[in-house]
């Protein structure tokens, strides 16, 4: 997986990353803001689970943590 984005930044002189080409569309950056605090505040997983789960795939994607 590349950490390269394949968008570009709908932010001028902001570099492109998850947050500022998901400005592109603030329908679709609304309801993944909803998914991800839901994904977070709910579960079966206590969040420190699921903070070790997501530094391990960062560093399994080589995300540049």
């Amino acid at each position: 997986m590349s950490t390269t984005p394949r968008l570009p930044s709908a932010v001028d002189g902001k570099a492109a990353s998850s947050r500022t080409v998901l400005a592109h569309s603030p329908s679709v950056r609304k309801a993944f803001d909803r998914m991800y605090a839901t994904l977070w505040s709910n579960g079966a997983a206590d969040v420190d689970v699921k903070e070790l789960m997501r530094l391990r795939n960062a560093r399994v994607t080589d995300c540049g943590l």
